[in-house]
């Protein structure tokens, strides 16, 4: 098993930058890194990261970025202009993985959501991924990653289609062939709910549909923290991480339930914010590979 590390919330501003992704090039778990695509486009290759690694492009800072701007936006979006903006906004991820690939690096996959929050439709959803998929991705998987669904009695972090509703979404590509699968998130399953087990039981359903992509771990809390206000998605490490907050729910035990349940899907990797008090590239370094040597060990 090799990792897909999403590094950027943790990586220093600055020159920093090189050294902390020449430590990390270090790591032998590591076979790639995880790229945000924000609302203005993609990130350069970062400096100091191993140029033989591949990548997956995640698209949920941009799509947040624009949910914020405009509450229609998003691939699953009921209104007609909102979905087609989503849509061209995909668009320019295809020429920012063609430009990666042109630079030599490989892109495994590419991260979409179901955006907007609390009306989006399963319709409009198919909608926007049968003219996306219909695109030249070449070798670039597309993966769906689950977000939290809104809920009775809860204020959603992200609000998203149902979980459901997304598999058989993606099943029914599937049937035709497309080249298409779900992306648990271990904290956006997990902060649905408020229940540790929904991760695992997210992964085992994914995987029981035939549809299961990828698993990502990533932490969250019930409690406020110096990462944020309870249950926020920024991405906590898990609690046996140096510096991690003790009401961290991710832990070793909950990364064994979760690598049983999936199998050997193609990605499995990690995502983590740092403290404030993780001020040097060094430091940063070292908590990330404290968190890889923590998925590895728990590999089965």
């Amino acid at each position: 098993m090799s990792l897909i590390v999403g590094a950027y919330p943790a990586q220093p501003e600055g020159p920093p930058q090189r050294q902390f992704f020449e430590e990390l090039s270090a790591v032998p778990a590591i076979r790639g890194l995880e790229l945000p695509y924000r609302a203005w486009g993609g990130e350069p290759w970062p400096a100091g990261a191993n140029a033989g690694w591949s990548a997956v492009v995640t698209a949920i800072p941009g799509t947040m970025q624009r949910v914020g701007g405009d509450a229609r936006f998003g691939l699953a979006s009921m209104d007609r202009e909102g979905r087609r903006a989503a849509v061209d906004f995909t668009a320019g991820i295809l020429s920012y993985v063609a430009g990666l690939r042109d630079h030599g690096h490989r892109v495994e996959a590419v991260a979409l959501h179901s955006a907007p929050s609390g009306h989006g439709s399963p319709a409009a959803f198919t909608e926007s991924l049968g003219e996306i998929l219909g695109w030249d991705w070449q070798d670039t998987s597309v993966v769906v990653e689950h977000c939290d669904t809104p809920r009775a009695g809860l204020v959603p972090e992200k609000g998203f289609l149902a979980f459901r509703d997304e598999v058989d979404v993606v099943r029914a590509f599937r049937e035709q062939g497309r080249d298409i699968g779900m992306l648990v998130n271990w904290a956006r399953s997990v902060i649905e709910t408020g229940e540790s087990r929904t991760a695992a039981d997210h992964v085992a359903g994914a995987r029981e549909a035939g549809v299961l992509g990828g698993l990502m771990f990533s932490g969250c809390s019930a409690e406020a923290t110096e990462f944020g206000y309870p249950w926020i998605d920024a991405h906590l490490p898990a609690v046996e991480v140096e510096g991690a907050p003790a009401s961290s729910l991710l832990n070793a035990r909950e990364i064994a339930r979760c690598l049983g349940e999936a199998g050997e899907p193609p990605i499995i990797g990690l995502k983590i914010g740092l403290p404030r008090a993780a001020v040097s590239a060094f430091e940063r370094a070292a908590r990330v590979r404290q968190m890889c040597a923590l998925v590895m060990a728990n590999a089965g």
